[in-house]
């Protein structure tokens, strides 16, 4: 049997609950020592099941955070096939920006299954660049939040 994830309209969750949300913990990854690292598949990977799991659809939104760390992925993969050097890497502050809930289409509160989602999207590209910012960013935030849910 299929689990739906239900989205919460508009970016000012925050406002409504205390709780941590989706888009606050893909900024706060952003702002960690992961920001400046060069979004790799695993970091694509990742963001897309974020994006995903706050959206309640399959795949990326066009011009969502999803699809431009894709693009970041591929990009910075052809920089590094044609030598160029970590100063021209797109990095995943690059994409998230200064705000990645104003970015995403909805979001949501974060929950333990958005962690494990997200983590385990991220362990599936493990060997293809990064990842361990955002999923590690999503599973603190999903923590913080268990305890306000009881």
């Amino acid at each position: 049997m299929a689990q739906f994830t239900v989205p919460v309209p508009g970016t000012k969750v925050a406002e409504a609950t205390d709780a941590v949300t989706l888009g606050e913990a893909l900024h706060a990854a952003a702002q960690t020592s992961a920001g400046d690292k060069p979004v790799g598949l695993a970091d694509a990977a990742a963001l897309q099941a974020a994006e995903a799991r706050a959206t309640g659809l399959g795949g990326n939104v066009r011009g969502g955070v999803a699809a431009a760390a894709q693009q970041a992925a591929e990009t910075n993969a052809k920089r590094a096939e044609d030598g160029g050097g970590g100063g021209d890497m797109v990095t995943l502050r690059d994409v998230v920006g200064g705000d990645a809930a104003a970015a995403m289409a909805a979001d949501k509160v974060a929950t333990r299954e958005d962690a494990e989602k997200v983590a385990a999207a991220a362990a599936r590209n493990v060997g293809k660049g990064a990842g361990g910012g955002v999923a590690e960013a999503v599973v603190a935030a999903a923590y913080m939040n268990e305890g306000r849910m009881i």
